[in-house]
């Protein structure tokens, strides 16, 4: 699911992130017209996410950087969520509950 409000894009993902459906979620960020000062991507109805999830979060984070608007990521469910802690991941990139 993605979604646009004003300035800020959203890109829900539900069930898992593998490298099978990685390819969506790259596409529907990408489908979001640019100009949008904060991009959502909402995983708290994920329930598997696979190394090649953490790739795209690390781009789009520099993507962020070098284009000039937050990443935010919704927390994924505890299990998952333990992914990011494991990585560090959660010390890069803005996590909000």
């Amino acid at each position: 699911m993605a979604d646009r409000r004003g300035p800020v894009a959203t890109v829900a993902v539900k069930g898992e992130l593998d490298v099978a459906t990685s390819p969506q979620l790259q596409a529907a960020i990408d489908a979001r017209a640019p100009g949008y000062e904060e991009l959502v991507i909402d995983l708290s109805e994920c329930s598997f996410f696979a190394s090649s999830g953490i790739s795209i979060l690390l781009e789009e984070n520099a993507r962020a950087a070098r284009d000039d608007f937050r990443l935010v990521v919704v927390k994924a469910p505890a299990p998952v969520q333990r992914i990011f802690d494991l990585t560090s991941l959660d010390k890069v990139i803005t996590f909000r509950g």
